[in-house]
């Protein structure tokens, strides 16, 4: 009775959230199923189908409804099945191209604006370089000017000073 009410309330849900009307369960107890399946392994002359419809093992009946299903599912030999393997296996690699896409994207951004500050970067260090050699010029005329000024200076000097009058 539990069981019952508890599918229901989970249709119930699962109807209306998932808004479809074609919902299957399959109510499985673990225990039932391993029972079911160690026995199944032990007496080799019985079928799991002969277990799966015997009525003292509900759980393991829904468990091998389950496991029919999911080998119906993801059977590759029918066209529905190749359909649901196709869309599985495509789905991820779809995201996996759009992933890789994005990324692609954000490097070759990252790539043209890494360009651009290398360029900045560059042309700060030739401003630098030339500012440098500016300097330097400027140091070694000012540098001339100054001895130039000053021989001229002590010349005057010893001129003047030591002139025979």
């Amino acid at each position: 009775m539990q069981l019952e009410e508890a599918m229901l309330f989970i249709k119930d849900n699962i109807k209306r959230l998932l808004n479809t009307e074609n919902v299957i369960l399959y109510p499985v107890s673990a225990r039932s199923a391993l029972e079911s399946k160690l026995i199944a392994t032990s007496n080799v002359g019985r079928l799991n189908e002969e277990l799966s419809t015997s009525d003292s093992h509900y759980g393991a009946n829904s468990f091998f409804e389950l496991e029919n299903f999911l080998y119906s599912f993801l059977d590759g030999s029918t066209i529905p099945g190749m359909d649901r393997m196709r869309l599985k296996l495509e789905t991820p690699v779809s995201i996996a191209d759009r992933l890789i896409s994005a990324c692609e994207t954000l490097v070759t951004q990252d790539y043209r604006y890494a360009k651009q500050d290398l360029a900045a970067v560059k042309d700060i260090v030739n401003s630098v370089n030339d500012f440098a050699l500016n300097m330097e010029t400027e140091s070694l005329s000012w540098r001339r000017q100054t001895v130039s000024l000053v021989c001229y200076k002590m010349f005057n000097f010893f001129f003047f000073k030591f002139r025979p009058i």
